[in-house]
């Protein structure tokens, strides 16, 4: 995993170290990810609900997401589809 460096404003920095049981890190790795998969959804043309299924399945939520290949990330995806699919039908009886 890389490393990067941010720069935030002191006071920032002060209520930070005034809550150390706050992973930082984390905070700022999961707004990146879905900083980057909100862009990656506009270019692509995906839907808000498209991509809410996109965070959820990569894990940028609560919990730490883990790498995903292209070709796993895509079948989660088409079976995510399939599911919500299900369920439209079984709401429309």
């Amino acid at each position: 995993m890389a490393n990067i460096t941010l720069s935030v404003p002191d006071w920032v920095r002060d209520l930070m170290k005034r809550y150390k049981e706050v992973n930082w890190s984390e905070v700022a790795r999961r707004a990146i990810i879905r900083e980057i998969l909100r862009i990656k959804a506009v270019e692509e043309g995906l839907t808000s609900e498209e991509l809410d299924i996109l965070l959820d399945i990569v894990g940028a939520g609560e919990a730490v997401p883990s790498p995903l290949d292209e070709e796993t990330l895509q079948a989660k995806v088409r079976e995510r589809e399939r599911r919500r699919i299900r369920r439209i039908e079984e709401v429309e009886g």
